[in-house]
């Protein structure tokens, strides 16, 4: 958060400077000596302004009113603190204060939780991506299927009645994939079309898959050459296509959080290679030189490194050496291209772990084939490697839960409320992967709890609950090693703190917390709540429902406490709706 400042008693400067330390908000203090009250409104812009009671020779109200005006001339509400005077909280002081839902009054008491208020209030759901997709033939009947295959997964799919009407379209409208029969009315084919789509759309990947009624090789050679990303017979199933198309769209996904480095002293040849992998839909960062690379790639993380060898400050087999001896770039994919064809340079690369060696002059496509080739390579092994290791984490969670009879199922129980929670919020796929991932091991680090500890019926001392609470950090430890799980250690080591700073194993706060640590933890709790335990029953569903509305804001996220009780009470009213009707028995 970013609040403006406009004062004139420096006196103030002190105890708001300490005030927005403690509370973690950025600030900028503005003093226009001609009271114009010139608010800068962008770069950053502020997410409230705060004015005294009166400025220079302007009144309060003359104060606001032009701090409305700047707010008006930039197209944006802004939220107003107004400070009240230290002399504050009088009946006459406070009806003294000017009135708008704009108006915030403050003082050196309130003025932190004002600002907590306005920072939750300004905080918006994540808003589902744009799903659209584009659909081009005459044909009303194929279109028909198309939406009945596509439409329950939520894609939105729009029609095009020939080309040219595709392509304006595409002009016009962002669309995640597009979806075109060969023979189209008009002047323009559909495999012609999916020649100019690739044509006119050089900065981004934009899937194109031809449906056709030949199954002749040669047909499906063609459209390849012409661009297509797959070729679909229009027997097709409503399966097959949305299986095909949610294939495509996750490629689509994984290109957009690849990134690829490319190090190179001649410009030339850095643009080359840049534009053809941002073509393809990869992120592409450049570098002139080793060191400015070796930089890069610490800040960045890129998945494949494409680097030249002969380079000022420091060459190519010096910079794969540092990746290498680097722990968190030690496993990322290097490619060589260098004037040096020598056989005793290529063993050199090999020694360093290069996944590939090109000899200069080479073939821009090629090399981006062989781009695509390792990257695919690289995706397939971290998802086996994934399987194994949820497969292996599933059965360590089993013979956890199988030491207590009270917490089976426990583990599978938060991973479908921390996914239908998830849903609730509009994350995004990625972040919903992730979050099973976590929900799933969330509590893996009690394997290194004793079971005198963790199954004892009575209450626990402070030494054994601290015992206890070491669990997120042990989990977190035994799951660290595996490269691929690295985006999902926060969640699982988070997921017992608290939104009020009184949680585990760090005592972080709000917004501080991983929304995805957020969620298990209201999963966790309510799961703990509603069964039975050695030392208590399971409380009813309003009793547990009560709790959270209660603690939200204090140990659970405000905005997930909303969504969570709004799904859990609208599930309730379905059901006492089925069972008066009859329809539930």
């Amino acid at each position: 958060m970013y609040v403006v400042n406009i004062i004139d008693i420096l006196f103030y400067r002190a105890f708001l400077s300490k005030i927005y330390l403690t509370a973690g908000v950025e600030y900028a203090f503005a003093f226009p000596e001609d009271g114009s009250i010139d608010i800068p409104l962008a770069d950053p812009a502020p997410d409230a302004v705060l004015v005294q009671d009166s400025y220079m020779s302007l009144e309060s109200e003359q104060c606001i009113e032009r701090v409305r005006a700047a707010a008006r001339l930039a197209g944006r509400g802004i939220p107003i603190l107004y400070l009240l005077p230290l002399e504050e909280g009088d009946a006459e002081g406070m009806a003294a204060v000017p009135e708008g839902r704009d108006i915030h009054p403050v003082n050196r008491h309130n003025l932190a939780k004002v600002l907590g208020e306005i920072k939750r209030r300004g905080q918006t759901p994540p808003q589902p991506a744009r799903r659209r997709i584009l659909f081009v033939d005459a044909g009303k009947t194929l279109l028909h299927v198309v939406r009945a295959a596509l439409s329950p997964a939520g894609f939105q799919v729009v029609a095009a009645h020939d080309a040219d009407q595709a392509l304006s379209f595409c002009r016009k409208y962002p669309y995640e994939l597009v979806l075109t029969s060969v023979l189209l009315p008009g002047g323009l084919s559909g495999l012609d079309l999916c020649r100019r789509l690739k044509e006119e759309n050089p900065g981004r990947y934009l899937p194109v898959i031809i449906l056709s009624s030949s199954d002749d090789p040669i047909a499906m050679e063609t459209a390849f050459g012409c661009g297509a990303d797959d070729y679909l017979l229009k027997s097709f199933t409503t399966e097959m296509l949305a299986a095909k198309v949610s294939e495509h769209l996750d490629l689509v996904e994984r290109k957009r959080h690849n990134k690829i480095l490319v190090v190179d002293d001649a410009k030339l040849i850095r643009e080359l290679l840049r534009h053809s992998f941002i073509k393809s839909g990869h992120c592409v960062l450049t570098a002139a030189n080793g060191r400015e690379a070796f930089e890069l790639a610490l800040a960045h993380r890129p998945d494949v490194v494409v680097t030249d060898i002969e380079m000022p400050e420091m060459d190519g087999y010096a910079l794969c050496e540092m990746l290498r001896d680097e722990p968190q770039l030690r496993h990322t994919l290097v490619v060589i291209m260098s004037a040096r064809g020598r056989q005793s340079d290529i063993l050199r690369g090999e020694r360093l772990g290069v996944s590939r060696y090109f000899v200069k002059p080479f073939d821009v496509e090629k090399m981006q084939l062989v781009v695509e080739q390792l990257l695919a390579e690289s995706y397939r092994h971290v998802k086996k490697e994934h399987e194994h290791v949820l497969a292996s984490m599933s059965a360590l969670i089993t013979a956890l839960e199988a030491r207590d009879e009270y917490t089976k199922g426990h583990t599978a129980r938060v991973s479908r409320m921390a996914m239908r929670l998830g849903r609730a919020l509009e994350l995004d796929d990625r972040a919903l992967r992730e979050l099973e991932i976590a929900a799933n091991l969330h509590d893996i680090g009690k394997i290194g709890v004793r079971d005198a500890v963790l199954l004892k019926p009575g209450k626990l001392t402070p030494e054994e609950y601290a015992k206890i609470q070491e669990h997120a950090v042990i989990g977190a430890e035994i799951l660290r090693p595996i490269i691929s799980l690295v985006p999902v250690l926060p969640l699982i080591l988070l997921h017992h703190e608290r939104w009020d700073g009184r949680g585990y194993p760090t005592a972080i706060m709000g917004e501080d917390i991983p929304l995805g640590a957020r969620v298990i933890a209201i999963a966790d709790a309510f799961d703990a709540m509603t069964t039975d335990r050695p030392y208590r029953r399971g409380m009813p569903l309003d009793a547990a429902l009560r709790i959270i509305e209660e603690e939200a804001g204090r140990q659970f996220c405000p905005t997930c406490a909303k969504a969570f009780l709004d799904m859990m009470r609208g599930d309730e009213a379905s059901r006492l709706s089925l069972e008066e009707t009859g329809l539930l028995q």
